[in-house]
C-alpha cells in the first residue's frame, strides 16, 4: 500500500495487483482505496456484495476507462481493457465488468511516490491496433486531493473511451437518510421529482430538490440514474458537494472535464456521483484532465 499523508488528510493507494487493486474493471494506476480526514472521518467504502449482479470490486476513489473493445478478438484471444490489460475471451458476449476472467495479462505499471504524492506511468500494450500510454498523479494539499492525469494514443487505430471515477463514498459510515445530500450547483433545475430509474432499476431513492439530490431512506437495492448535462451551464470544471447533515462532514468534487453525463449510484450507504467524460482519440493525441476532492469536518473535540 502506498500511504499519503499530511496534517489533515491519510490517503490509502493501493498498489496495483493488492487488493482491492486486482479486478478486471477499474484503472490499477491509482486506485484509491480510502481517505481519512483529521484523523477521525472516513470517506472511503466497499461495493457491496449483495447487488443483482457480481461485485466488481470496487472501492474509494476507482477510476475506470470503460468500452468494450473485445470486437474481432474470438474466444481464446485476447482484447484491451484500458488501465487493465490484455483479456483472454472467453465468451462470445464481449466484455463485462462484473465477469471473474481466468486470464488477463495486465499492463506494466510504475510508480514513484513521497509523503505527499505518487506518480504512476502505464506502458502501453498493442492489442487489435489498440494501444494507450497513460501518466497519473495524485498529491494532496491540506485537505484537498488532486488527480492529474494524461493518456496518449500510441496505438494504430483511433479509439474513444469514457473515464470516470466511481466515487465509492460514504461519510463515516453513515446509511443513506435524509441527512444526505447532493448539490449540483452547475446542473439546470431539476424541479422536486423523483427521478426515472436507468437499466432496469425502475424504483429509485434519488429525490430531485432543485440543484441538488436528496435521499429518502435507507435500501440495499441499488438505485441508478443518468442526468444529461447537455443543458448544464458549467465552463472549464464542474463540482459537486456530498454532505452528511449530522456527521456535519461533506466531500466537494471538481472535475476539470467536459461532462458527457452524470450518473448517480447509490445503495445502502454508499453514493457514488460519476462525472463520465467521452474522450476520442486519433493516433498520436494526447488528452489530459484533473479531478479535485476537498473534505471537511466539523471538529468534534
Amino acid at each position: 500500500m502506498i500511504l499519503l499523508t499530511n496534517d489533515r488528510l491519510r490517503v490509502e493507494i493501493a498498489e496495483p495487483g493488492e487488493r482491492p487493486n486486482d479486478t478486471f474493471r477499474f484503472d490499477r494506476a491509482g486506485f484509491i482505496s480510502d481517505v481519512t480526514l483529521d484523523g477521525d472521518t472516513h470517506f472511503g467504502a466497499n461495493e457491496p456484495m449483495n447487488l443483482r449482479h457480481l461485485s466488481s470490486g470496487g472501492r474509494g476513489l476507482c477510476c475506470e476507462f470503460s468500452g468494450d473493445f473485445s470486437a474481432g478478438a474470438g474466444i481464446g484471444e485476447y482484447f484491451p481493457k484500458l488501465g487493465v490489460g490484455l483479456i483472454k475471451q472467453d465468451s462470445d458476449l464481449g466484455y463485462q465488468f462484473a465477469h471473474k476472467y481466468e486470464e488477463v495479462i495486465p499492463y506494466p505499471v510504475s510508480y514513484t511516490h513521497t509523503a505527499t504524492s505518487a506518480t504512476f506511468f502505464t506502458e502501453a500494450v498493442a492489442c487489435l491496433g489498440i494501444a494507450a500510454e497513460v501518466k497519473k498523479t495524485i498529491r494532496i494539499e491540506e485537505n484537498m486531493l488532486i488527480l492529474e492525469a494524461t493518456i496518449t494514443n500510441v496505438g494504430d487505430k483511433a479509439f474513444e473511451t469514457e473515464e470516470y471515477c466511481h466515487n465509492f463514498l460514504s461519510i463515516d459510515g453513515m446509511a443513506i437518510s435524509p441527512d444526505y445530500r447532493l448539490d449540483l450547483p452547475d446542473m439546470n433545475d431539476l424541479g422536486q421529482e423523483r427521478l426515472e430509474g436507468f437499466g432496469g432499476y425502475d424504483h429509485n431513492n434519488f429525490i430531485a430538490d432543485g440543484k441538488a439530490i436528496a435521499f429518502d431512506k435507507c435500501e440495499t437495492d441499488v438505485s441508478l440514474s443518468v442526468l444529461s448535462t447537455e443543458k448544464a451551464s458549467f465552463t472549464d470544471t464542474f463540482t459537486w458537494k456530498l454532505s452528511h447533515k449530522g456527521a456535519q462532514a461533506s466531500v466537494t468534487g471538481i472535475d476539470s472535464v467536459k461532462p458527457t453525463s452524470l450518473l448517480l449510484w447509490a445503495t445502502d450507504h454508499i453514493v457514488s456521483p460519476e462525472i463520465i467524460q467521452t474522450i476520442y482519440l486519433e493516433p498520436g493525441q494526447t488528452h489530459s484532465w484533473n479531478r479535485r476532492w476537498i473534505f471537511e469536518a466539523a471538529h468534534r473535540w
